[in-house]
């Protein structure tokens, strides 16, 4: 019998009726990655059987394939608000083309003092920073520049509330005297100072520790709170800031960590820089507990206010907790590859709102996995991150994030 006679009675073998086998796909699938791998062209057979399978080395295993009920599972879902489904203007650039316009310069947080000199002109400008002598001024302008350091180690890569009024700081007051290199007495007279004009509230923080053999309650260092320039509130010290563990008392002693010791060394050897001066002081300080909150999936645009050194862990943290999530343990690198390459094309300005993007796929694919489970056909989506890609690949992002060049955003 001819194959033309073999067409003509309708009869075809039963393999090629139902399609290759799962088992034949996953081979002929990870056979095509691998020439990819090596700069080899996939023989058109190949891309015959796999559907024409699109080139996406970091995609999910199978995030390629958009079955009909992947289609309809995204067809139901609510669309993205206009904002984020607006493709940029014309057609999407190459990678060459992207990579003609050179990336703008990344932007660096301003050093605490230097924040500080911007309160204090705040403060001047707005007639709500009382005149303060010139050492006063000096005492009042490094505790504010510690205050903004420690509220950066405390909120991580997240902006301070706008409500914000003042700054909790913590540090020994012979720590203070050893930076500023003063006389003590010249200390408590700017402390004085600022205390009588509303600036700042001190107290003793105190804590039971065993020091040389005897137990007691011991003063580690003071407690400030300290009013920012442009506020008027006096500044107030709450229980919680007390009950705070703020040094590790016997620990500092142990390793010979002391104030005094730090006051006797300044003189011999005097810090220099400002940077070195301020982790001198919050070195007294224990690190900020680490919340164990869940996994700030639904704030990807924090990745922008992230310093680009804690970028790598935030994305890794990500990528996980989605891969977690979704019960998708063989994705974790796509996940990390979608939120790199969104992170790059809004730091480089070739997709404004790609992070908010991803974070409504993000939150279809919640709501779609929480409709399955409460539907009485009990049909669960079994690949959540080929629902995602489809998302994105439907509203564009995907093939963007295909051309963006690898430029560094950490």
């Amino acid at each position: 019998m001819t194959p033309e006679e073999v067409k003509g009675n309708g009869y075809q073998k039963p393999e090629v009726q139902a399609g290759i086998s799962a088992a034949s796909r996953a081979f002929l699938e990870a056979l095509a990655r691998r020439k990819r791998a090596r700069g080899e062209e996939v023989p058109p057979l190949y891309q015959q059987l796999l559907g024409l399978l699109p080139e996406g080395p970091l995609t999910p295993e199978g995030a390629q394939e958009h079955s009909q009920g992947t289609e309809a599972v995204a067809a139901t879902l609510p669309p993205p608000p206009p904002a984020l489904s607006a493709l940029p203007e014309g057609p999407i650039p190459t990678r060459e083309e992207l990579a003609q316009s050179p990336p703008p310069p990344e932007v660096m947080p301003q050093s605490p003092l230097a924040v500080a000199d911007r309160l204090l002109a705040k403060g001047e400008a707005e007639g709500t920073l009382p005149p303060l002598s010139e050492r006063a001024r000096e005492v009042y302008r490094t505790l504010l520049a510690l205050g903004v350091a420690w509220l950066r180690r405390l909120l991580g890569g997240k902006r301070p509330p706008r409500s914000l009024s003042q700054l909790t700081v913590f540090v020994p007051n012979d720590a203070l005297i050893a930076v500023l290199g003063i006389p003590s007495a010249s200390l408590y007279r700017a402390l004085g100072e600022l205390t009588e004009k509303g600036l700042i509230t001190r107290a003793a923080w105190r804590t039971a520790a065993t020091l040389r053999g005897k137990s007691g309650v011991y003063a580690a260092g003071t407690l400030y709170a300290v009013r920012l320039p442009h506020r008027t509130r006096r500044p107030r010290l709450g229980a919680e800031d007390f009950a705070h563990p703020w040094r590790d008392l016997e620990g500092d002693v142990e390793r010979g960590k002391t104030a005094w010791r730090a006051l006797r060394e300044s003189k011999e050897k005097p810090l220099k820089g400002d940077a070195e001066v301020l982790e001198f002081l919050l070195d007294f300080s224990l690190s900020p507990p680490r919340q164990k909150t869940p996994l700030a999936i639904d704030s990807l645009t924090g990745l922008l206010r992230a310093k680009p050194a804690d970028r790598r862990r935030r994305v890794e943290e990500l990528a996980l907790g989605l891969a977690k999530e979704f019960k998708d343990p063989g994705s974790v690198r796509f996940y990390a590859w979608v939120l790199w390459n969104a992170l790059r094309a809004e730091i480089y300005g070739m997709w404004e709102g790609a992070l908010a993007l991803v974070e409504w796929a993000i939150a279809r694919v919640r709501e779609a996995l929480a409709a399955s489970l409460m539907s009485s056909r009990k049909e669960g989506i079994r690949r959540p991150g080929a629902l995602l890609a489809h998302l994105l690949n439907q509203q564009g992002l995907l093939p963007l994030l295909r051309q963006a060049p690898q430029w560094r955003v950490a």
